[in-house]
């Protein structure tokens, strides 16, 4: 099996569930035409860690609902959204590869990469739809919506190394940690739980999908590309300016900020731009100042699993806040 639920056995308690929805995934869609379903099937099998739709199900399972097809289907849906988003942001980034692989952009060009990315949005419409729940179906839409809201921001902010830390921290809510948040709200709205319950879980998602973000930013500048399944510096070469060098910028002094100011200028800048970089990220102890910040959010998604019911999910909810503090991928 290829996905989340195979790390360390953290989600045993739904590993059936994600096996179907591994399958779902996977059926053909030959019937849209063979280049359409060839690109699908390749976005859809990048072997990602499938975090959105094991939200989704252990919400589910926390909040009480027994393992169903309504689960699967929803579950399944999340990753077709996600891994449509990942399809246009490597037109947006120009990215080459995804996961260590050519991505969709590198191996059929932007017109296949944009058009198959909104026929995978649909499909997961098309489900949410089916499904009959108009509440989850808005989580999904208020989803969509912070999602292309923060990469406009984000767009808009490139280069810009005096960004102020709330909207970094709005283009992280919208990029990441939306989408989790919805998974987290639909599966405990599947389960018809009070709105406590909800409420917790759908702010569990979105504490944690903050970390998670802050984490890989933090891990931009000390990964190795192998683990991490994208160069690493990436996101700077790409004009993206993330905590750690918000972090140096505020510490710095002025010889140094205008270094990075110099760098962040530069149309991509070259590995000996990257070296020195990550040589001020570290002086000024940047990376130990994220994760400093992620511990802050990560305790906030701890703290919302209190109002939960005890259970085995519930648990592995708990055991993933670790997972995701101690992660190098």
């Amino acid at each position: 099996m290829t996905g989340v639920a195979t790390h360390d056995g953290l989600f045993a308690v739904i590993s059936q569930e994600m096996e179907e929805v591994e399958v779902r995934l996977g059926i053909p869609t030959d019937d849209s035409g063979v280049l359409l379903s060839t690109v699908a099937r390749y976005a859809l099998a990048a072997g990602g860690k499938r975090i959105r739709p094991a939200l989704l199900l252990l919400a589910a399972r926390a909040a009480g609902a027994d393992a169903c097809a309504r689960g699967v289907r929803l579950a399944s849906a999340t990753e077709m959204m996600h891994a449509a988003t990942l399809l246009h942001d490597d037109i947006v980034d120009h990215a080459p590869t995804r996961r260590g692989r050519p991505s969709g952009m590198a191996r059929w060009g932007a017109d296949v990469s944009v058009l198959v990315g909104d026929f995978l949005y649909s499909r997961a419409i098309q489900d949410l739809v089916a499904d009959e729940d108009r509440r989850i179906l808005r989580a999904f839409a208020d989803a969509t919506v912070a999602m292309t809201e923060a990469e406009v921001l984000q767009l808009q902010l490139l280069h810009d190394v005096r960004i102020a830390e709330a909207d970094y921290l709005k283009i992280v809510t919208g990029k990441t940690a939306a989408l989790m948040s919805a998974a987290c709200r639909a599966g405990a709205l599947l389960a018809n739980a009070s709105e406590t319950v909800v409420g917790a879980l759908a702010a569990f998602g979105l504490n944690l999908g903050i970390g998670f973000q802050l984490v890989d930013d933090a891990l931009d500048y000390v990964a190795r590309e192998d683990r991490l399944g994208k160069p690493v510096g990436k996101d700077f070469r790409e004009g993206k300016i993330t905590y750690p060098v918000i972090h140096v910028m505020r510490r710095a002094v002025p010889a140094d900020c205008k270094r990075i100011e110099w760098l962040a200028n530069q149309e991509r800048p070259g590995d000996d731009g990257l070296a020195l970089l990550r040589e001020l990220v570290e002086r000024y102890e940047a990376v130990p100042a994220t994760m400093r910040l992620v511990d802050g959010y990560l305790a906030d998604a701890r703290a919302q699993l209190a109002r939960v019911p005890e259970s085995p999910a519930r648990q592995a909810l708990d055991r993933l806040v670790d997972f995701v503090r101690q992660r190098d991928w």
